[in-house]
């Protein structure tokens, strides 16, 4: 990989990457030559840094004004994407710098007087920040929307939209994410100029086994904590909605069990709190929603929860992946009642995998056993003797 400033090659070095992902090999010469991009590819397989080489790239370390903006949906991956800008970026003298809701706005002010040159938030504080002329976008060369699907789905599309255009016209714009329906890539290509279109198959790992469990829903605690019990295992659960933890994490309670619960309505604190000790292994199972762990890098996760099925293939894709990451085995479980079957179903012939039935047997997960009934031998009658009644 050549680039064009050394420090990035440093950067490179330290963190013992060999060669570009697929993702990365098409999208950094794009972004390099200025043009603007949509890129799909699956979670896990380097988006980030596709477009956090080039921008850095791009900025002039001498310029003290912000030439990059990138906009992710929840407040964890945008802390996720700075930490990824702050490693490539050592021995630059860029600075950066993270905006976030939750946190006082006079605070996030004063951050910008240091005169970050690529930042990146949460589209509504962005907007805030750029409505109170704190934010300065007449420098912005390359603008960068992560996880753009849920960006458009969770209705933060006219935030991103308004940062898009208070640059000048001539900004770069990139729409990344795991999964681009056609509403969120047609949404990009009326921001965009002439776009080129990225789209790097999705490849089932070899490494992930795809399987479920045929339970009852009052089961599912049950099947958690002997899933999390499991030697080595660190499990992630997903759950459709957050008026479910509270219920789901009474249940739990009753185990004696190690497990944390991450709620997007939590404190920015407690949140990331939750996460640095899960990813240090101080606890094997973590409860979440889809949008709260959206776009999220978690290491060595075991085995992937379907706790309830997700309505959408991209929901489904984009949780699956967070097992199996580079070559590490892992496994994608999904909880399912019988009248998940025909869903579930669905779901794994349009993602191309097959679901086996499994079963949890002396602390492991193996495919269901098949049983067969014991022959019935049937005794020839015994002939009723003759003989004189007393």
């Amino acid at each position: 990989m050549n680039f064009t400033k050394p420090f990035l090659q440093e950067a490179w070095e330290r963190a013992r990457f060999t060669e570009l992902m697929p993702v990365q090999e098409q999208a950094i010469p794009l972004l390099r030559e200025g043009k603007d991009v949509l890129a799909e590819a699956p979670t896990g397989t380097g988006k980030t840094l596709a477009y956090v080489i080039p921008a850095l790239e791009k900025i002039e370390a001498e310029e003290p004004h912000v030439q990059v903006v990138i906009t992710a949906p929840t407040r964890e991956l945008v802390m996720q994407i700075h930490q990824v800008i702050q490693l490539f970026a050592q021995g630059s003298g860029i600075k950066s710098g993270a905006f976030i809701g939750g946190v006082e706005l006079k605070r996030q002010y004063e951050r910008l007087k240091k005169k970050p040159q690529i930042i990146v938030g949460t589209p509504g504080r962005l907007v805030e920040l750029i409505d109170s002329k704190k934010l300065k976008m007449h420098k912005v060369k390359l603008i960068v929307l992560d996880e753009a699907d849920q960006i458009y789905e969770s209705g933060m599309s006219d935030s991103a939209t308004r940062i898009a255009n208070s640059a000048l016209r001539d900004r770069q714009l990139a729409f990344v994410s795991a999964t681009l329906p056609e509403r969120t890539a047609e949404w990009g290509r009326t921001l965009a100029n002439d776009p080129e279109t990225i789209r790097v198959e999705r490849a089932v790992s070899t490494q992930v086994t795809f399987g479920y469990l045929e339970t009852s829903r009052r089961q599912k605690p049950e099947l958690l904590r002997r899933l999390a019990n499991m030697q080595g295992s660190k499990v992630l659960t997903f759950i459709n909605n957050r008026s479910f933890l509270g219920p789901l994490n009474g249940e739990l309670s009753k185990f004696s069990l190690k497990y944390r619960i991450l709620d997007a309505e939590k404190g920015k604190r407690e949140r990331m709190e939750t996460l640095r000790s899960y990813k240090k292994g101080e606890f094997p199972l973590l409860v979440t929603t889809g949008l709260a762990a959206r776009g999220l890098d978690i290491e060595a996760v075991t085995h992937v929860v379907h706790y309830d099925l997700p309505e959408s293939l991209d929901d489904f894709v984009h949780r699956s992946g967070r097992t199996g990451r580079g070559n590490a085995n892992g496994m994608v479980l999904a909880l399912v009642t019988d009248q998940d079957l025909k869903h579930l179903k669905t779901l794994s012939k349009q993602m191309g995998v097959e679901m086996e039935p499994m079963e949890i047997y002396r602390g492991e997960v193996i495919p269901k056993r098949e049983f067969t009934a014991p022959q019935t031998i049937k005794r020839p009658a015994t002939p009723h003797r003759k003989g004189r009644s007393k």
